[in-house]
């Protein structure tokens, strides 16, 4: 059997595509609302209509073991379950961004880049403010290893001065750096409820708490990424990943950007600050390129 499902479930949608290894891509792309209750129901038919033997899944949510809790919605995956259940050979699952720091090899021909860069080793740190934060590093594009960076709390002080507020409820660095962050703290300042996009096309209207409260995710992510920079030492560069920055980033200066990255640290640190470059993913769908990916190097 040379074939697999692939699927990658997030808090609204599951997307599903029938991979095989004779093939270099994937084109045929589909979507179904993802409901709990009726997740099995769709895995299964998918599963009989395809005479799939092989499943790889991706889910929003710390994969501990063979189980990912999603951290948005109250369900568990247990790789092990499904594999009996389905009768499948295989069953892997895979943290959401763990897979996307596999699609490497289907994305680096479509990056948009802030910083260009020099490289000196081949592990690439992969980003993304959605409506949490990911990030996983991936080495030599062998070894992926995930993070739950999002849930971290040693900077939240020092980025709350980013958004002009204090004594919060941000307590996380996904509070301060993701598109719910763009969100909440804009309510914080307005007691106004809106989308992170609605938030964004006021930034484009010049509306002044917009655009303070947008700035301040720039800032603070260019400083995020400069600490993470250090901490990960991606020599092969920073891809950042997922609609949020897609469209935001026409309207990073990339001037500031840099300079924020480099900023306040020890020549030999900024120098190598200088060597990293950061990326913008701007093709769609990377956690099942990345699913397909991991697939393809199984040795099955």
């Amino acid at each position: 059997m040379n074939k697999a499902l692939l699927v990658d479930v997030g808090g609204t949608n599951m997307r599903y595509a029938i991979a095989s290894k004779d093939s270099d891509d994937i084109s045929d792309i589909n979507k179904l609302p993802f409901d709990p209750n009726d997740f099995e129901i769709h895995l299964e038919q998918l599963i009989k209509e395809n005479d799939i033997e092989i499943l790889v899944l991706s889910a929003a949510g710390p994969k501990i073991n063979n189980n990912i809790s999603m951290t948005n919605r109250n369900f568990t995956f247990d790789a092990d379950d499904i594999k009996n259940k389905f009768s499948l050979k295989e069953c892997f699952l895979l943290n959401d961004w763990e897979a996307i720091a596999y699609s490497y090899d289907f994305v680096s021909d479509s990056i948009e880049y802030i910083k260009e860069g020099v490289q000196f080793n081949k592990n690439v740190l992969f980003f993304g403010p959605g409506t949490g934060l990911g990030a996983a590093l991936s080495l030599d594009n062998k070894i992926v290893i995930s993070t739950e960076i999002g849930n971290t709390t040693n900077s939240s002080l020092s980025l709350q001065k980013n958004y002009n507020i204090e004594n919060t409820n941000h307590f996380t660095l996904e509070d301060f750096v993701s598109g719910s962050a763009i969100s909440n703290i804009y309510k914080v300042k307005t007691n106004i409820q809106m989308s992170s996009e609605e938030v964004y096309e006021k930034f484009r209207e010049n509306d002044d708490i917009a655009v303070e409260v947008v700035n301040g995710f720039i800032k603070s992510l260019a400083q995020t990424l400069s600490d993470m920079a250090l901490t990960y030492l991606p020599g092969n560069g920073i891809l950042l990943a997922g609609s949020l920055i897609r469209t935001i980033y026409p309207n990073i200066n990339k001037g500031q950007f840099i300079e924020i990255f480099t900023a306040n640290k020890s020549d030999i640190h900024k120098n190598m600050l200088e060597m990293i470059s950061i990326g913008v993913i701007t093709k769609q769908r990377t956690p099942l390129y990345g699913n397909f990916h991991f697939y393809k190097e199984l040795d099955l």
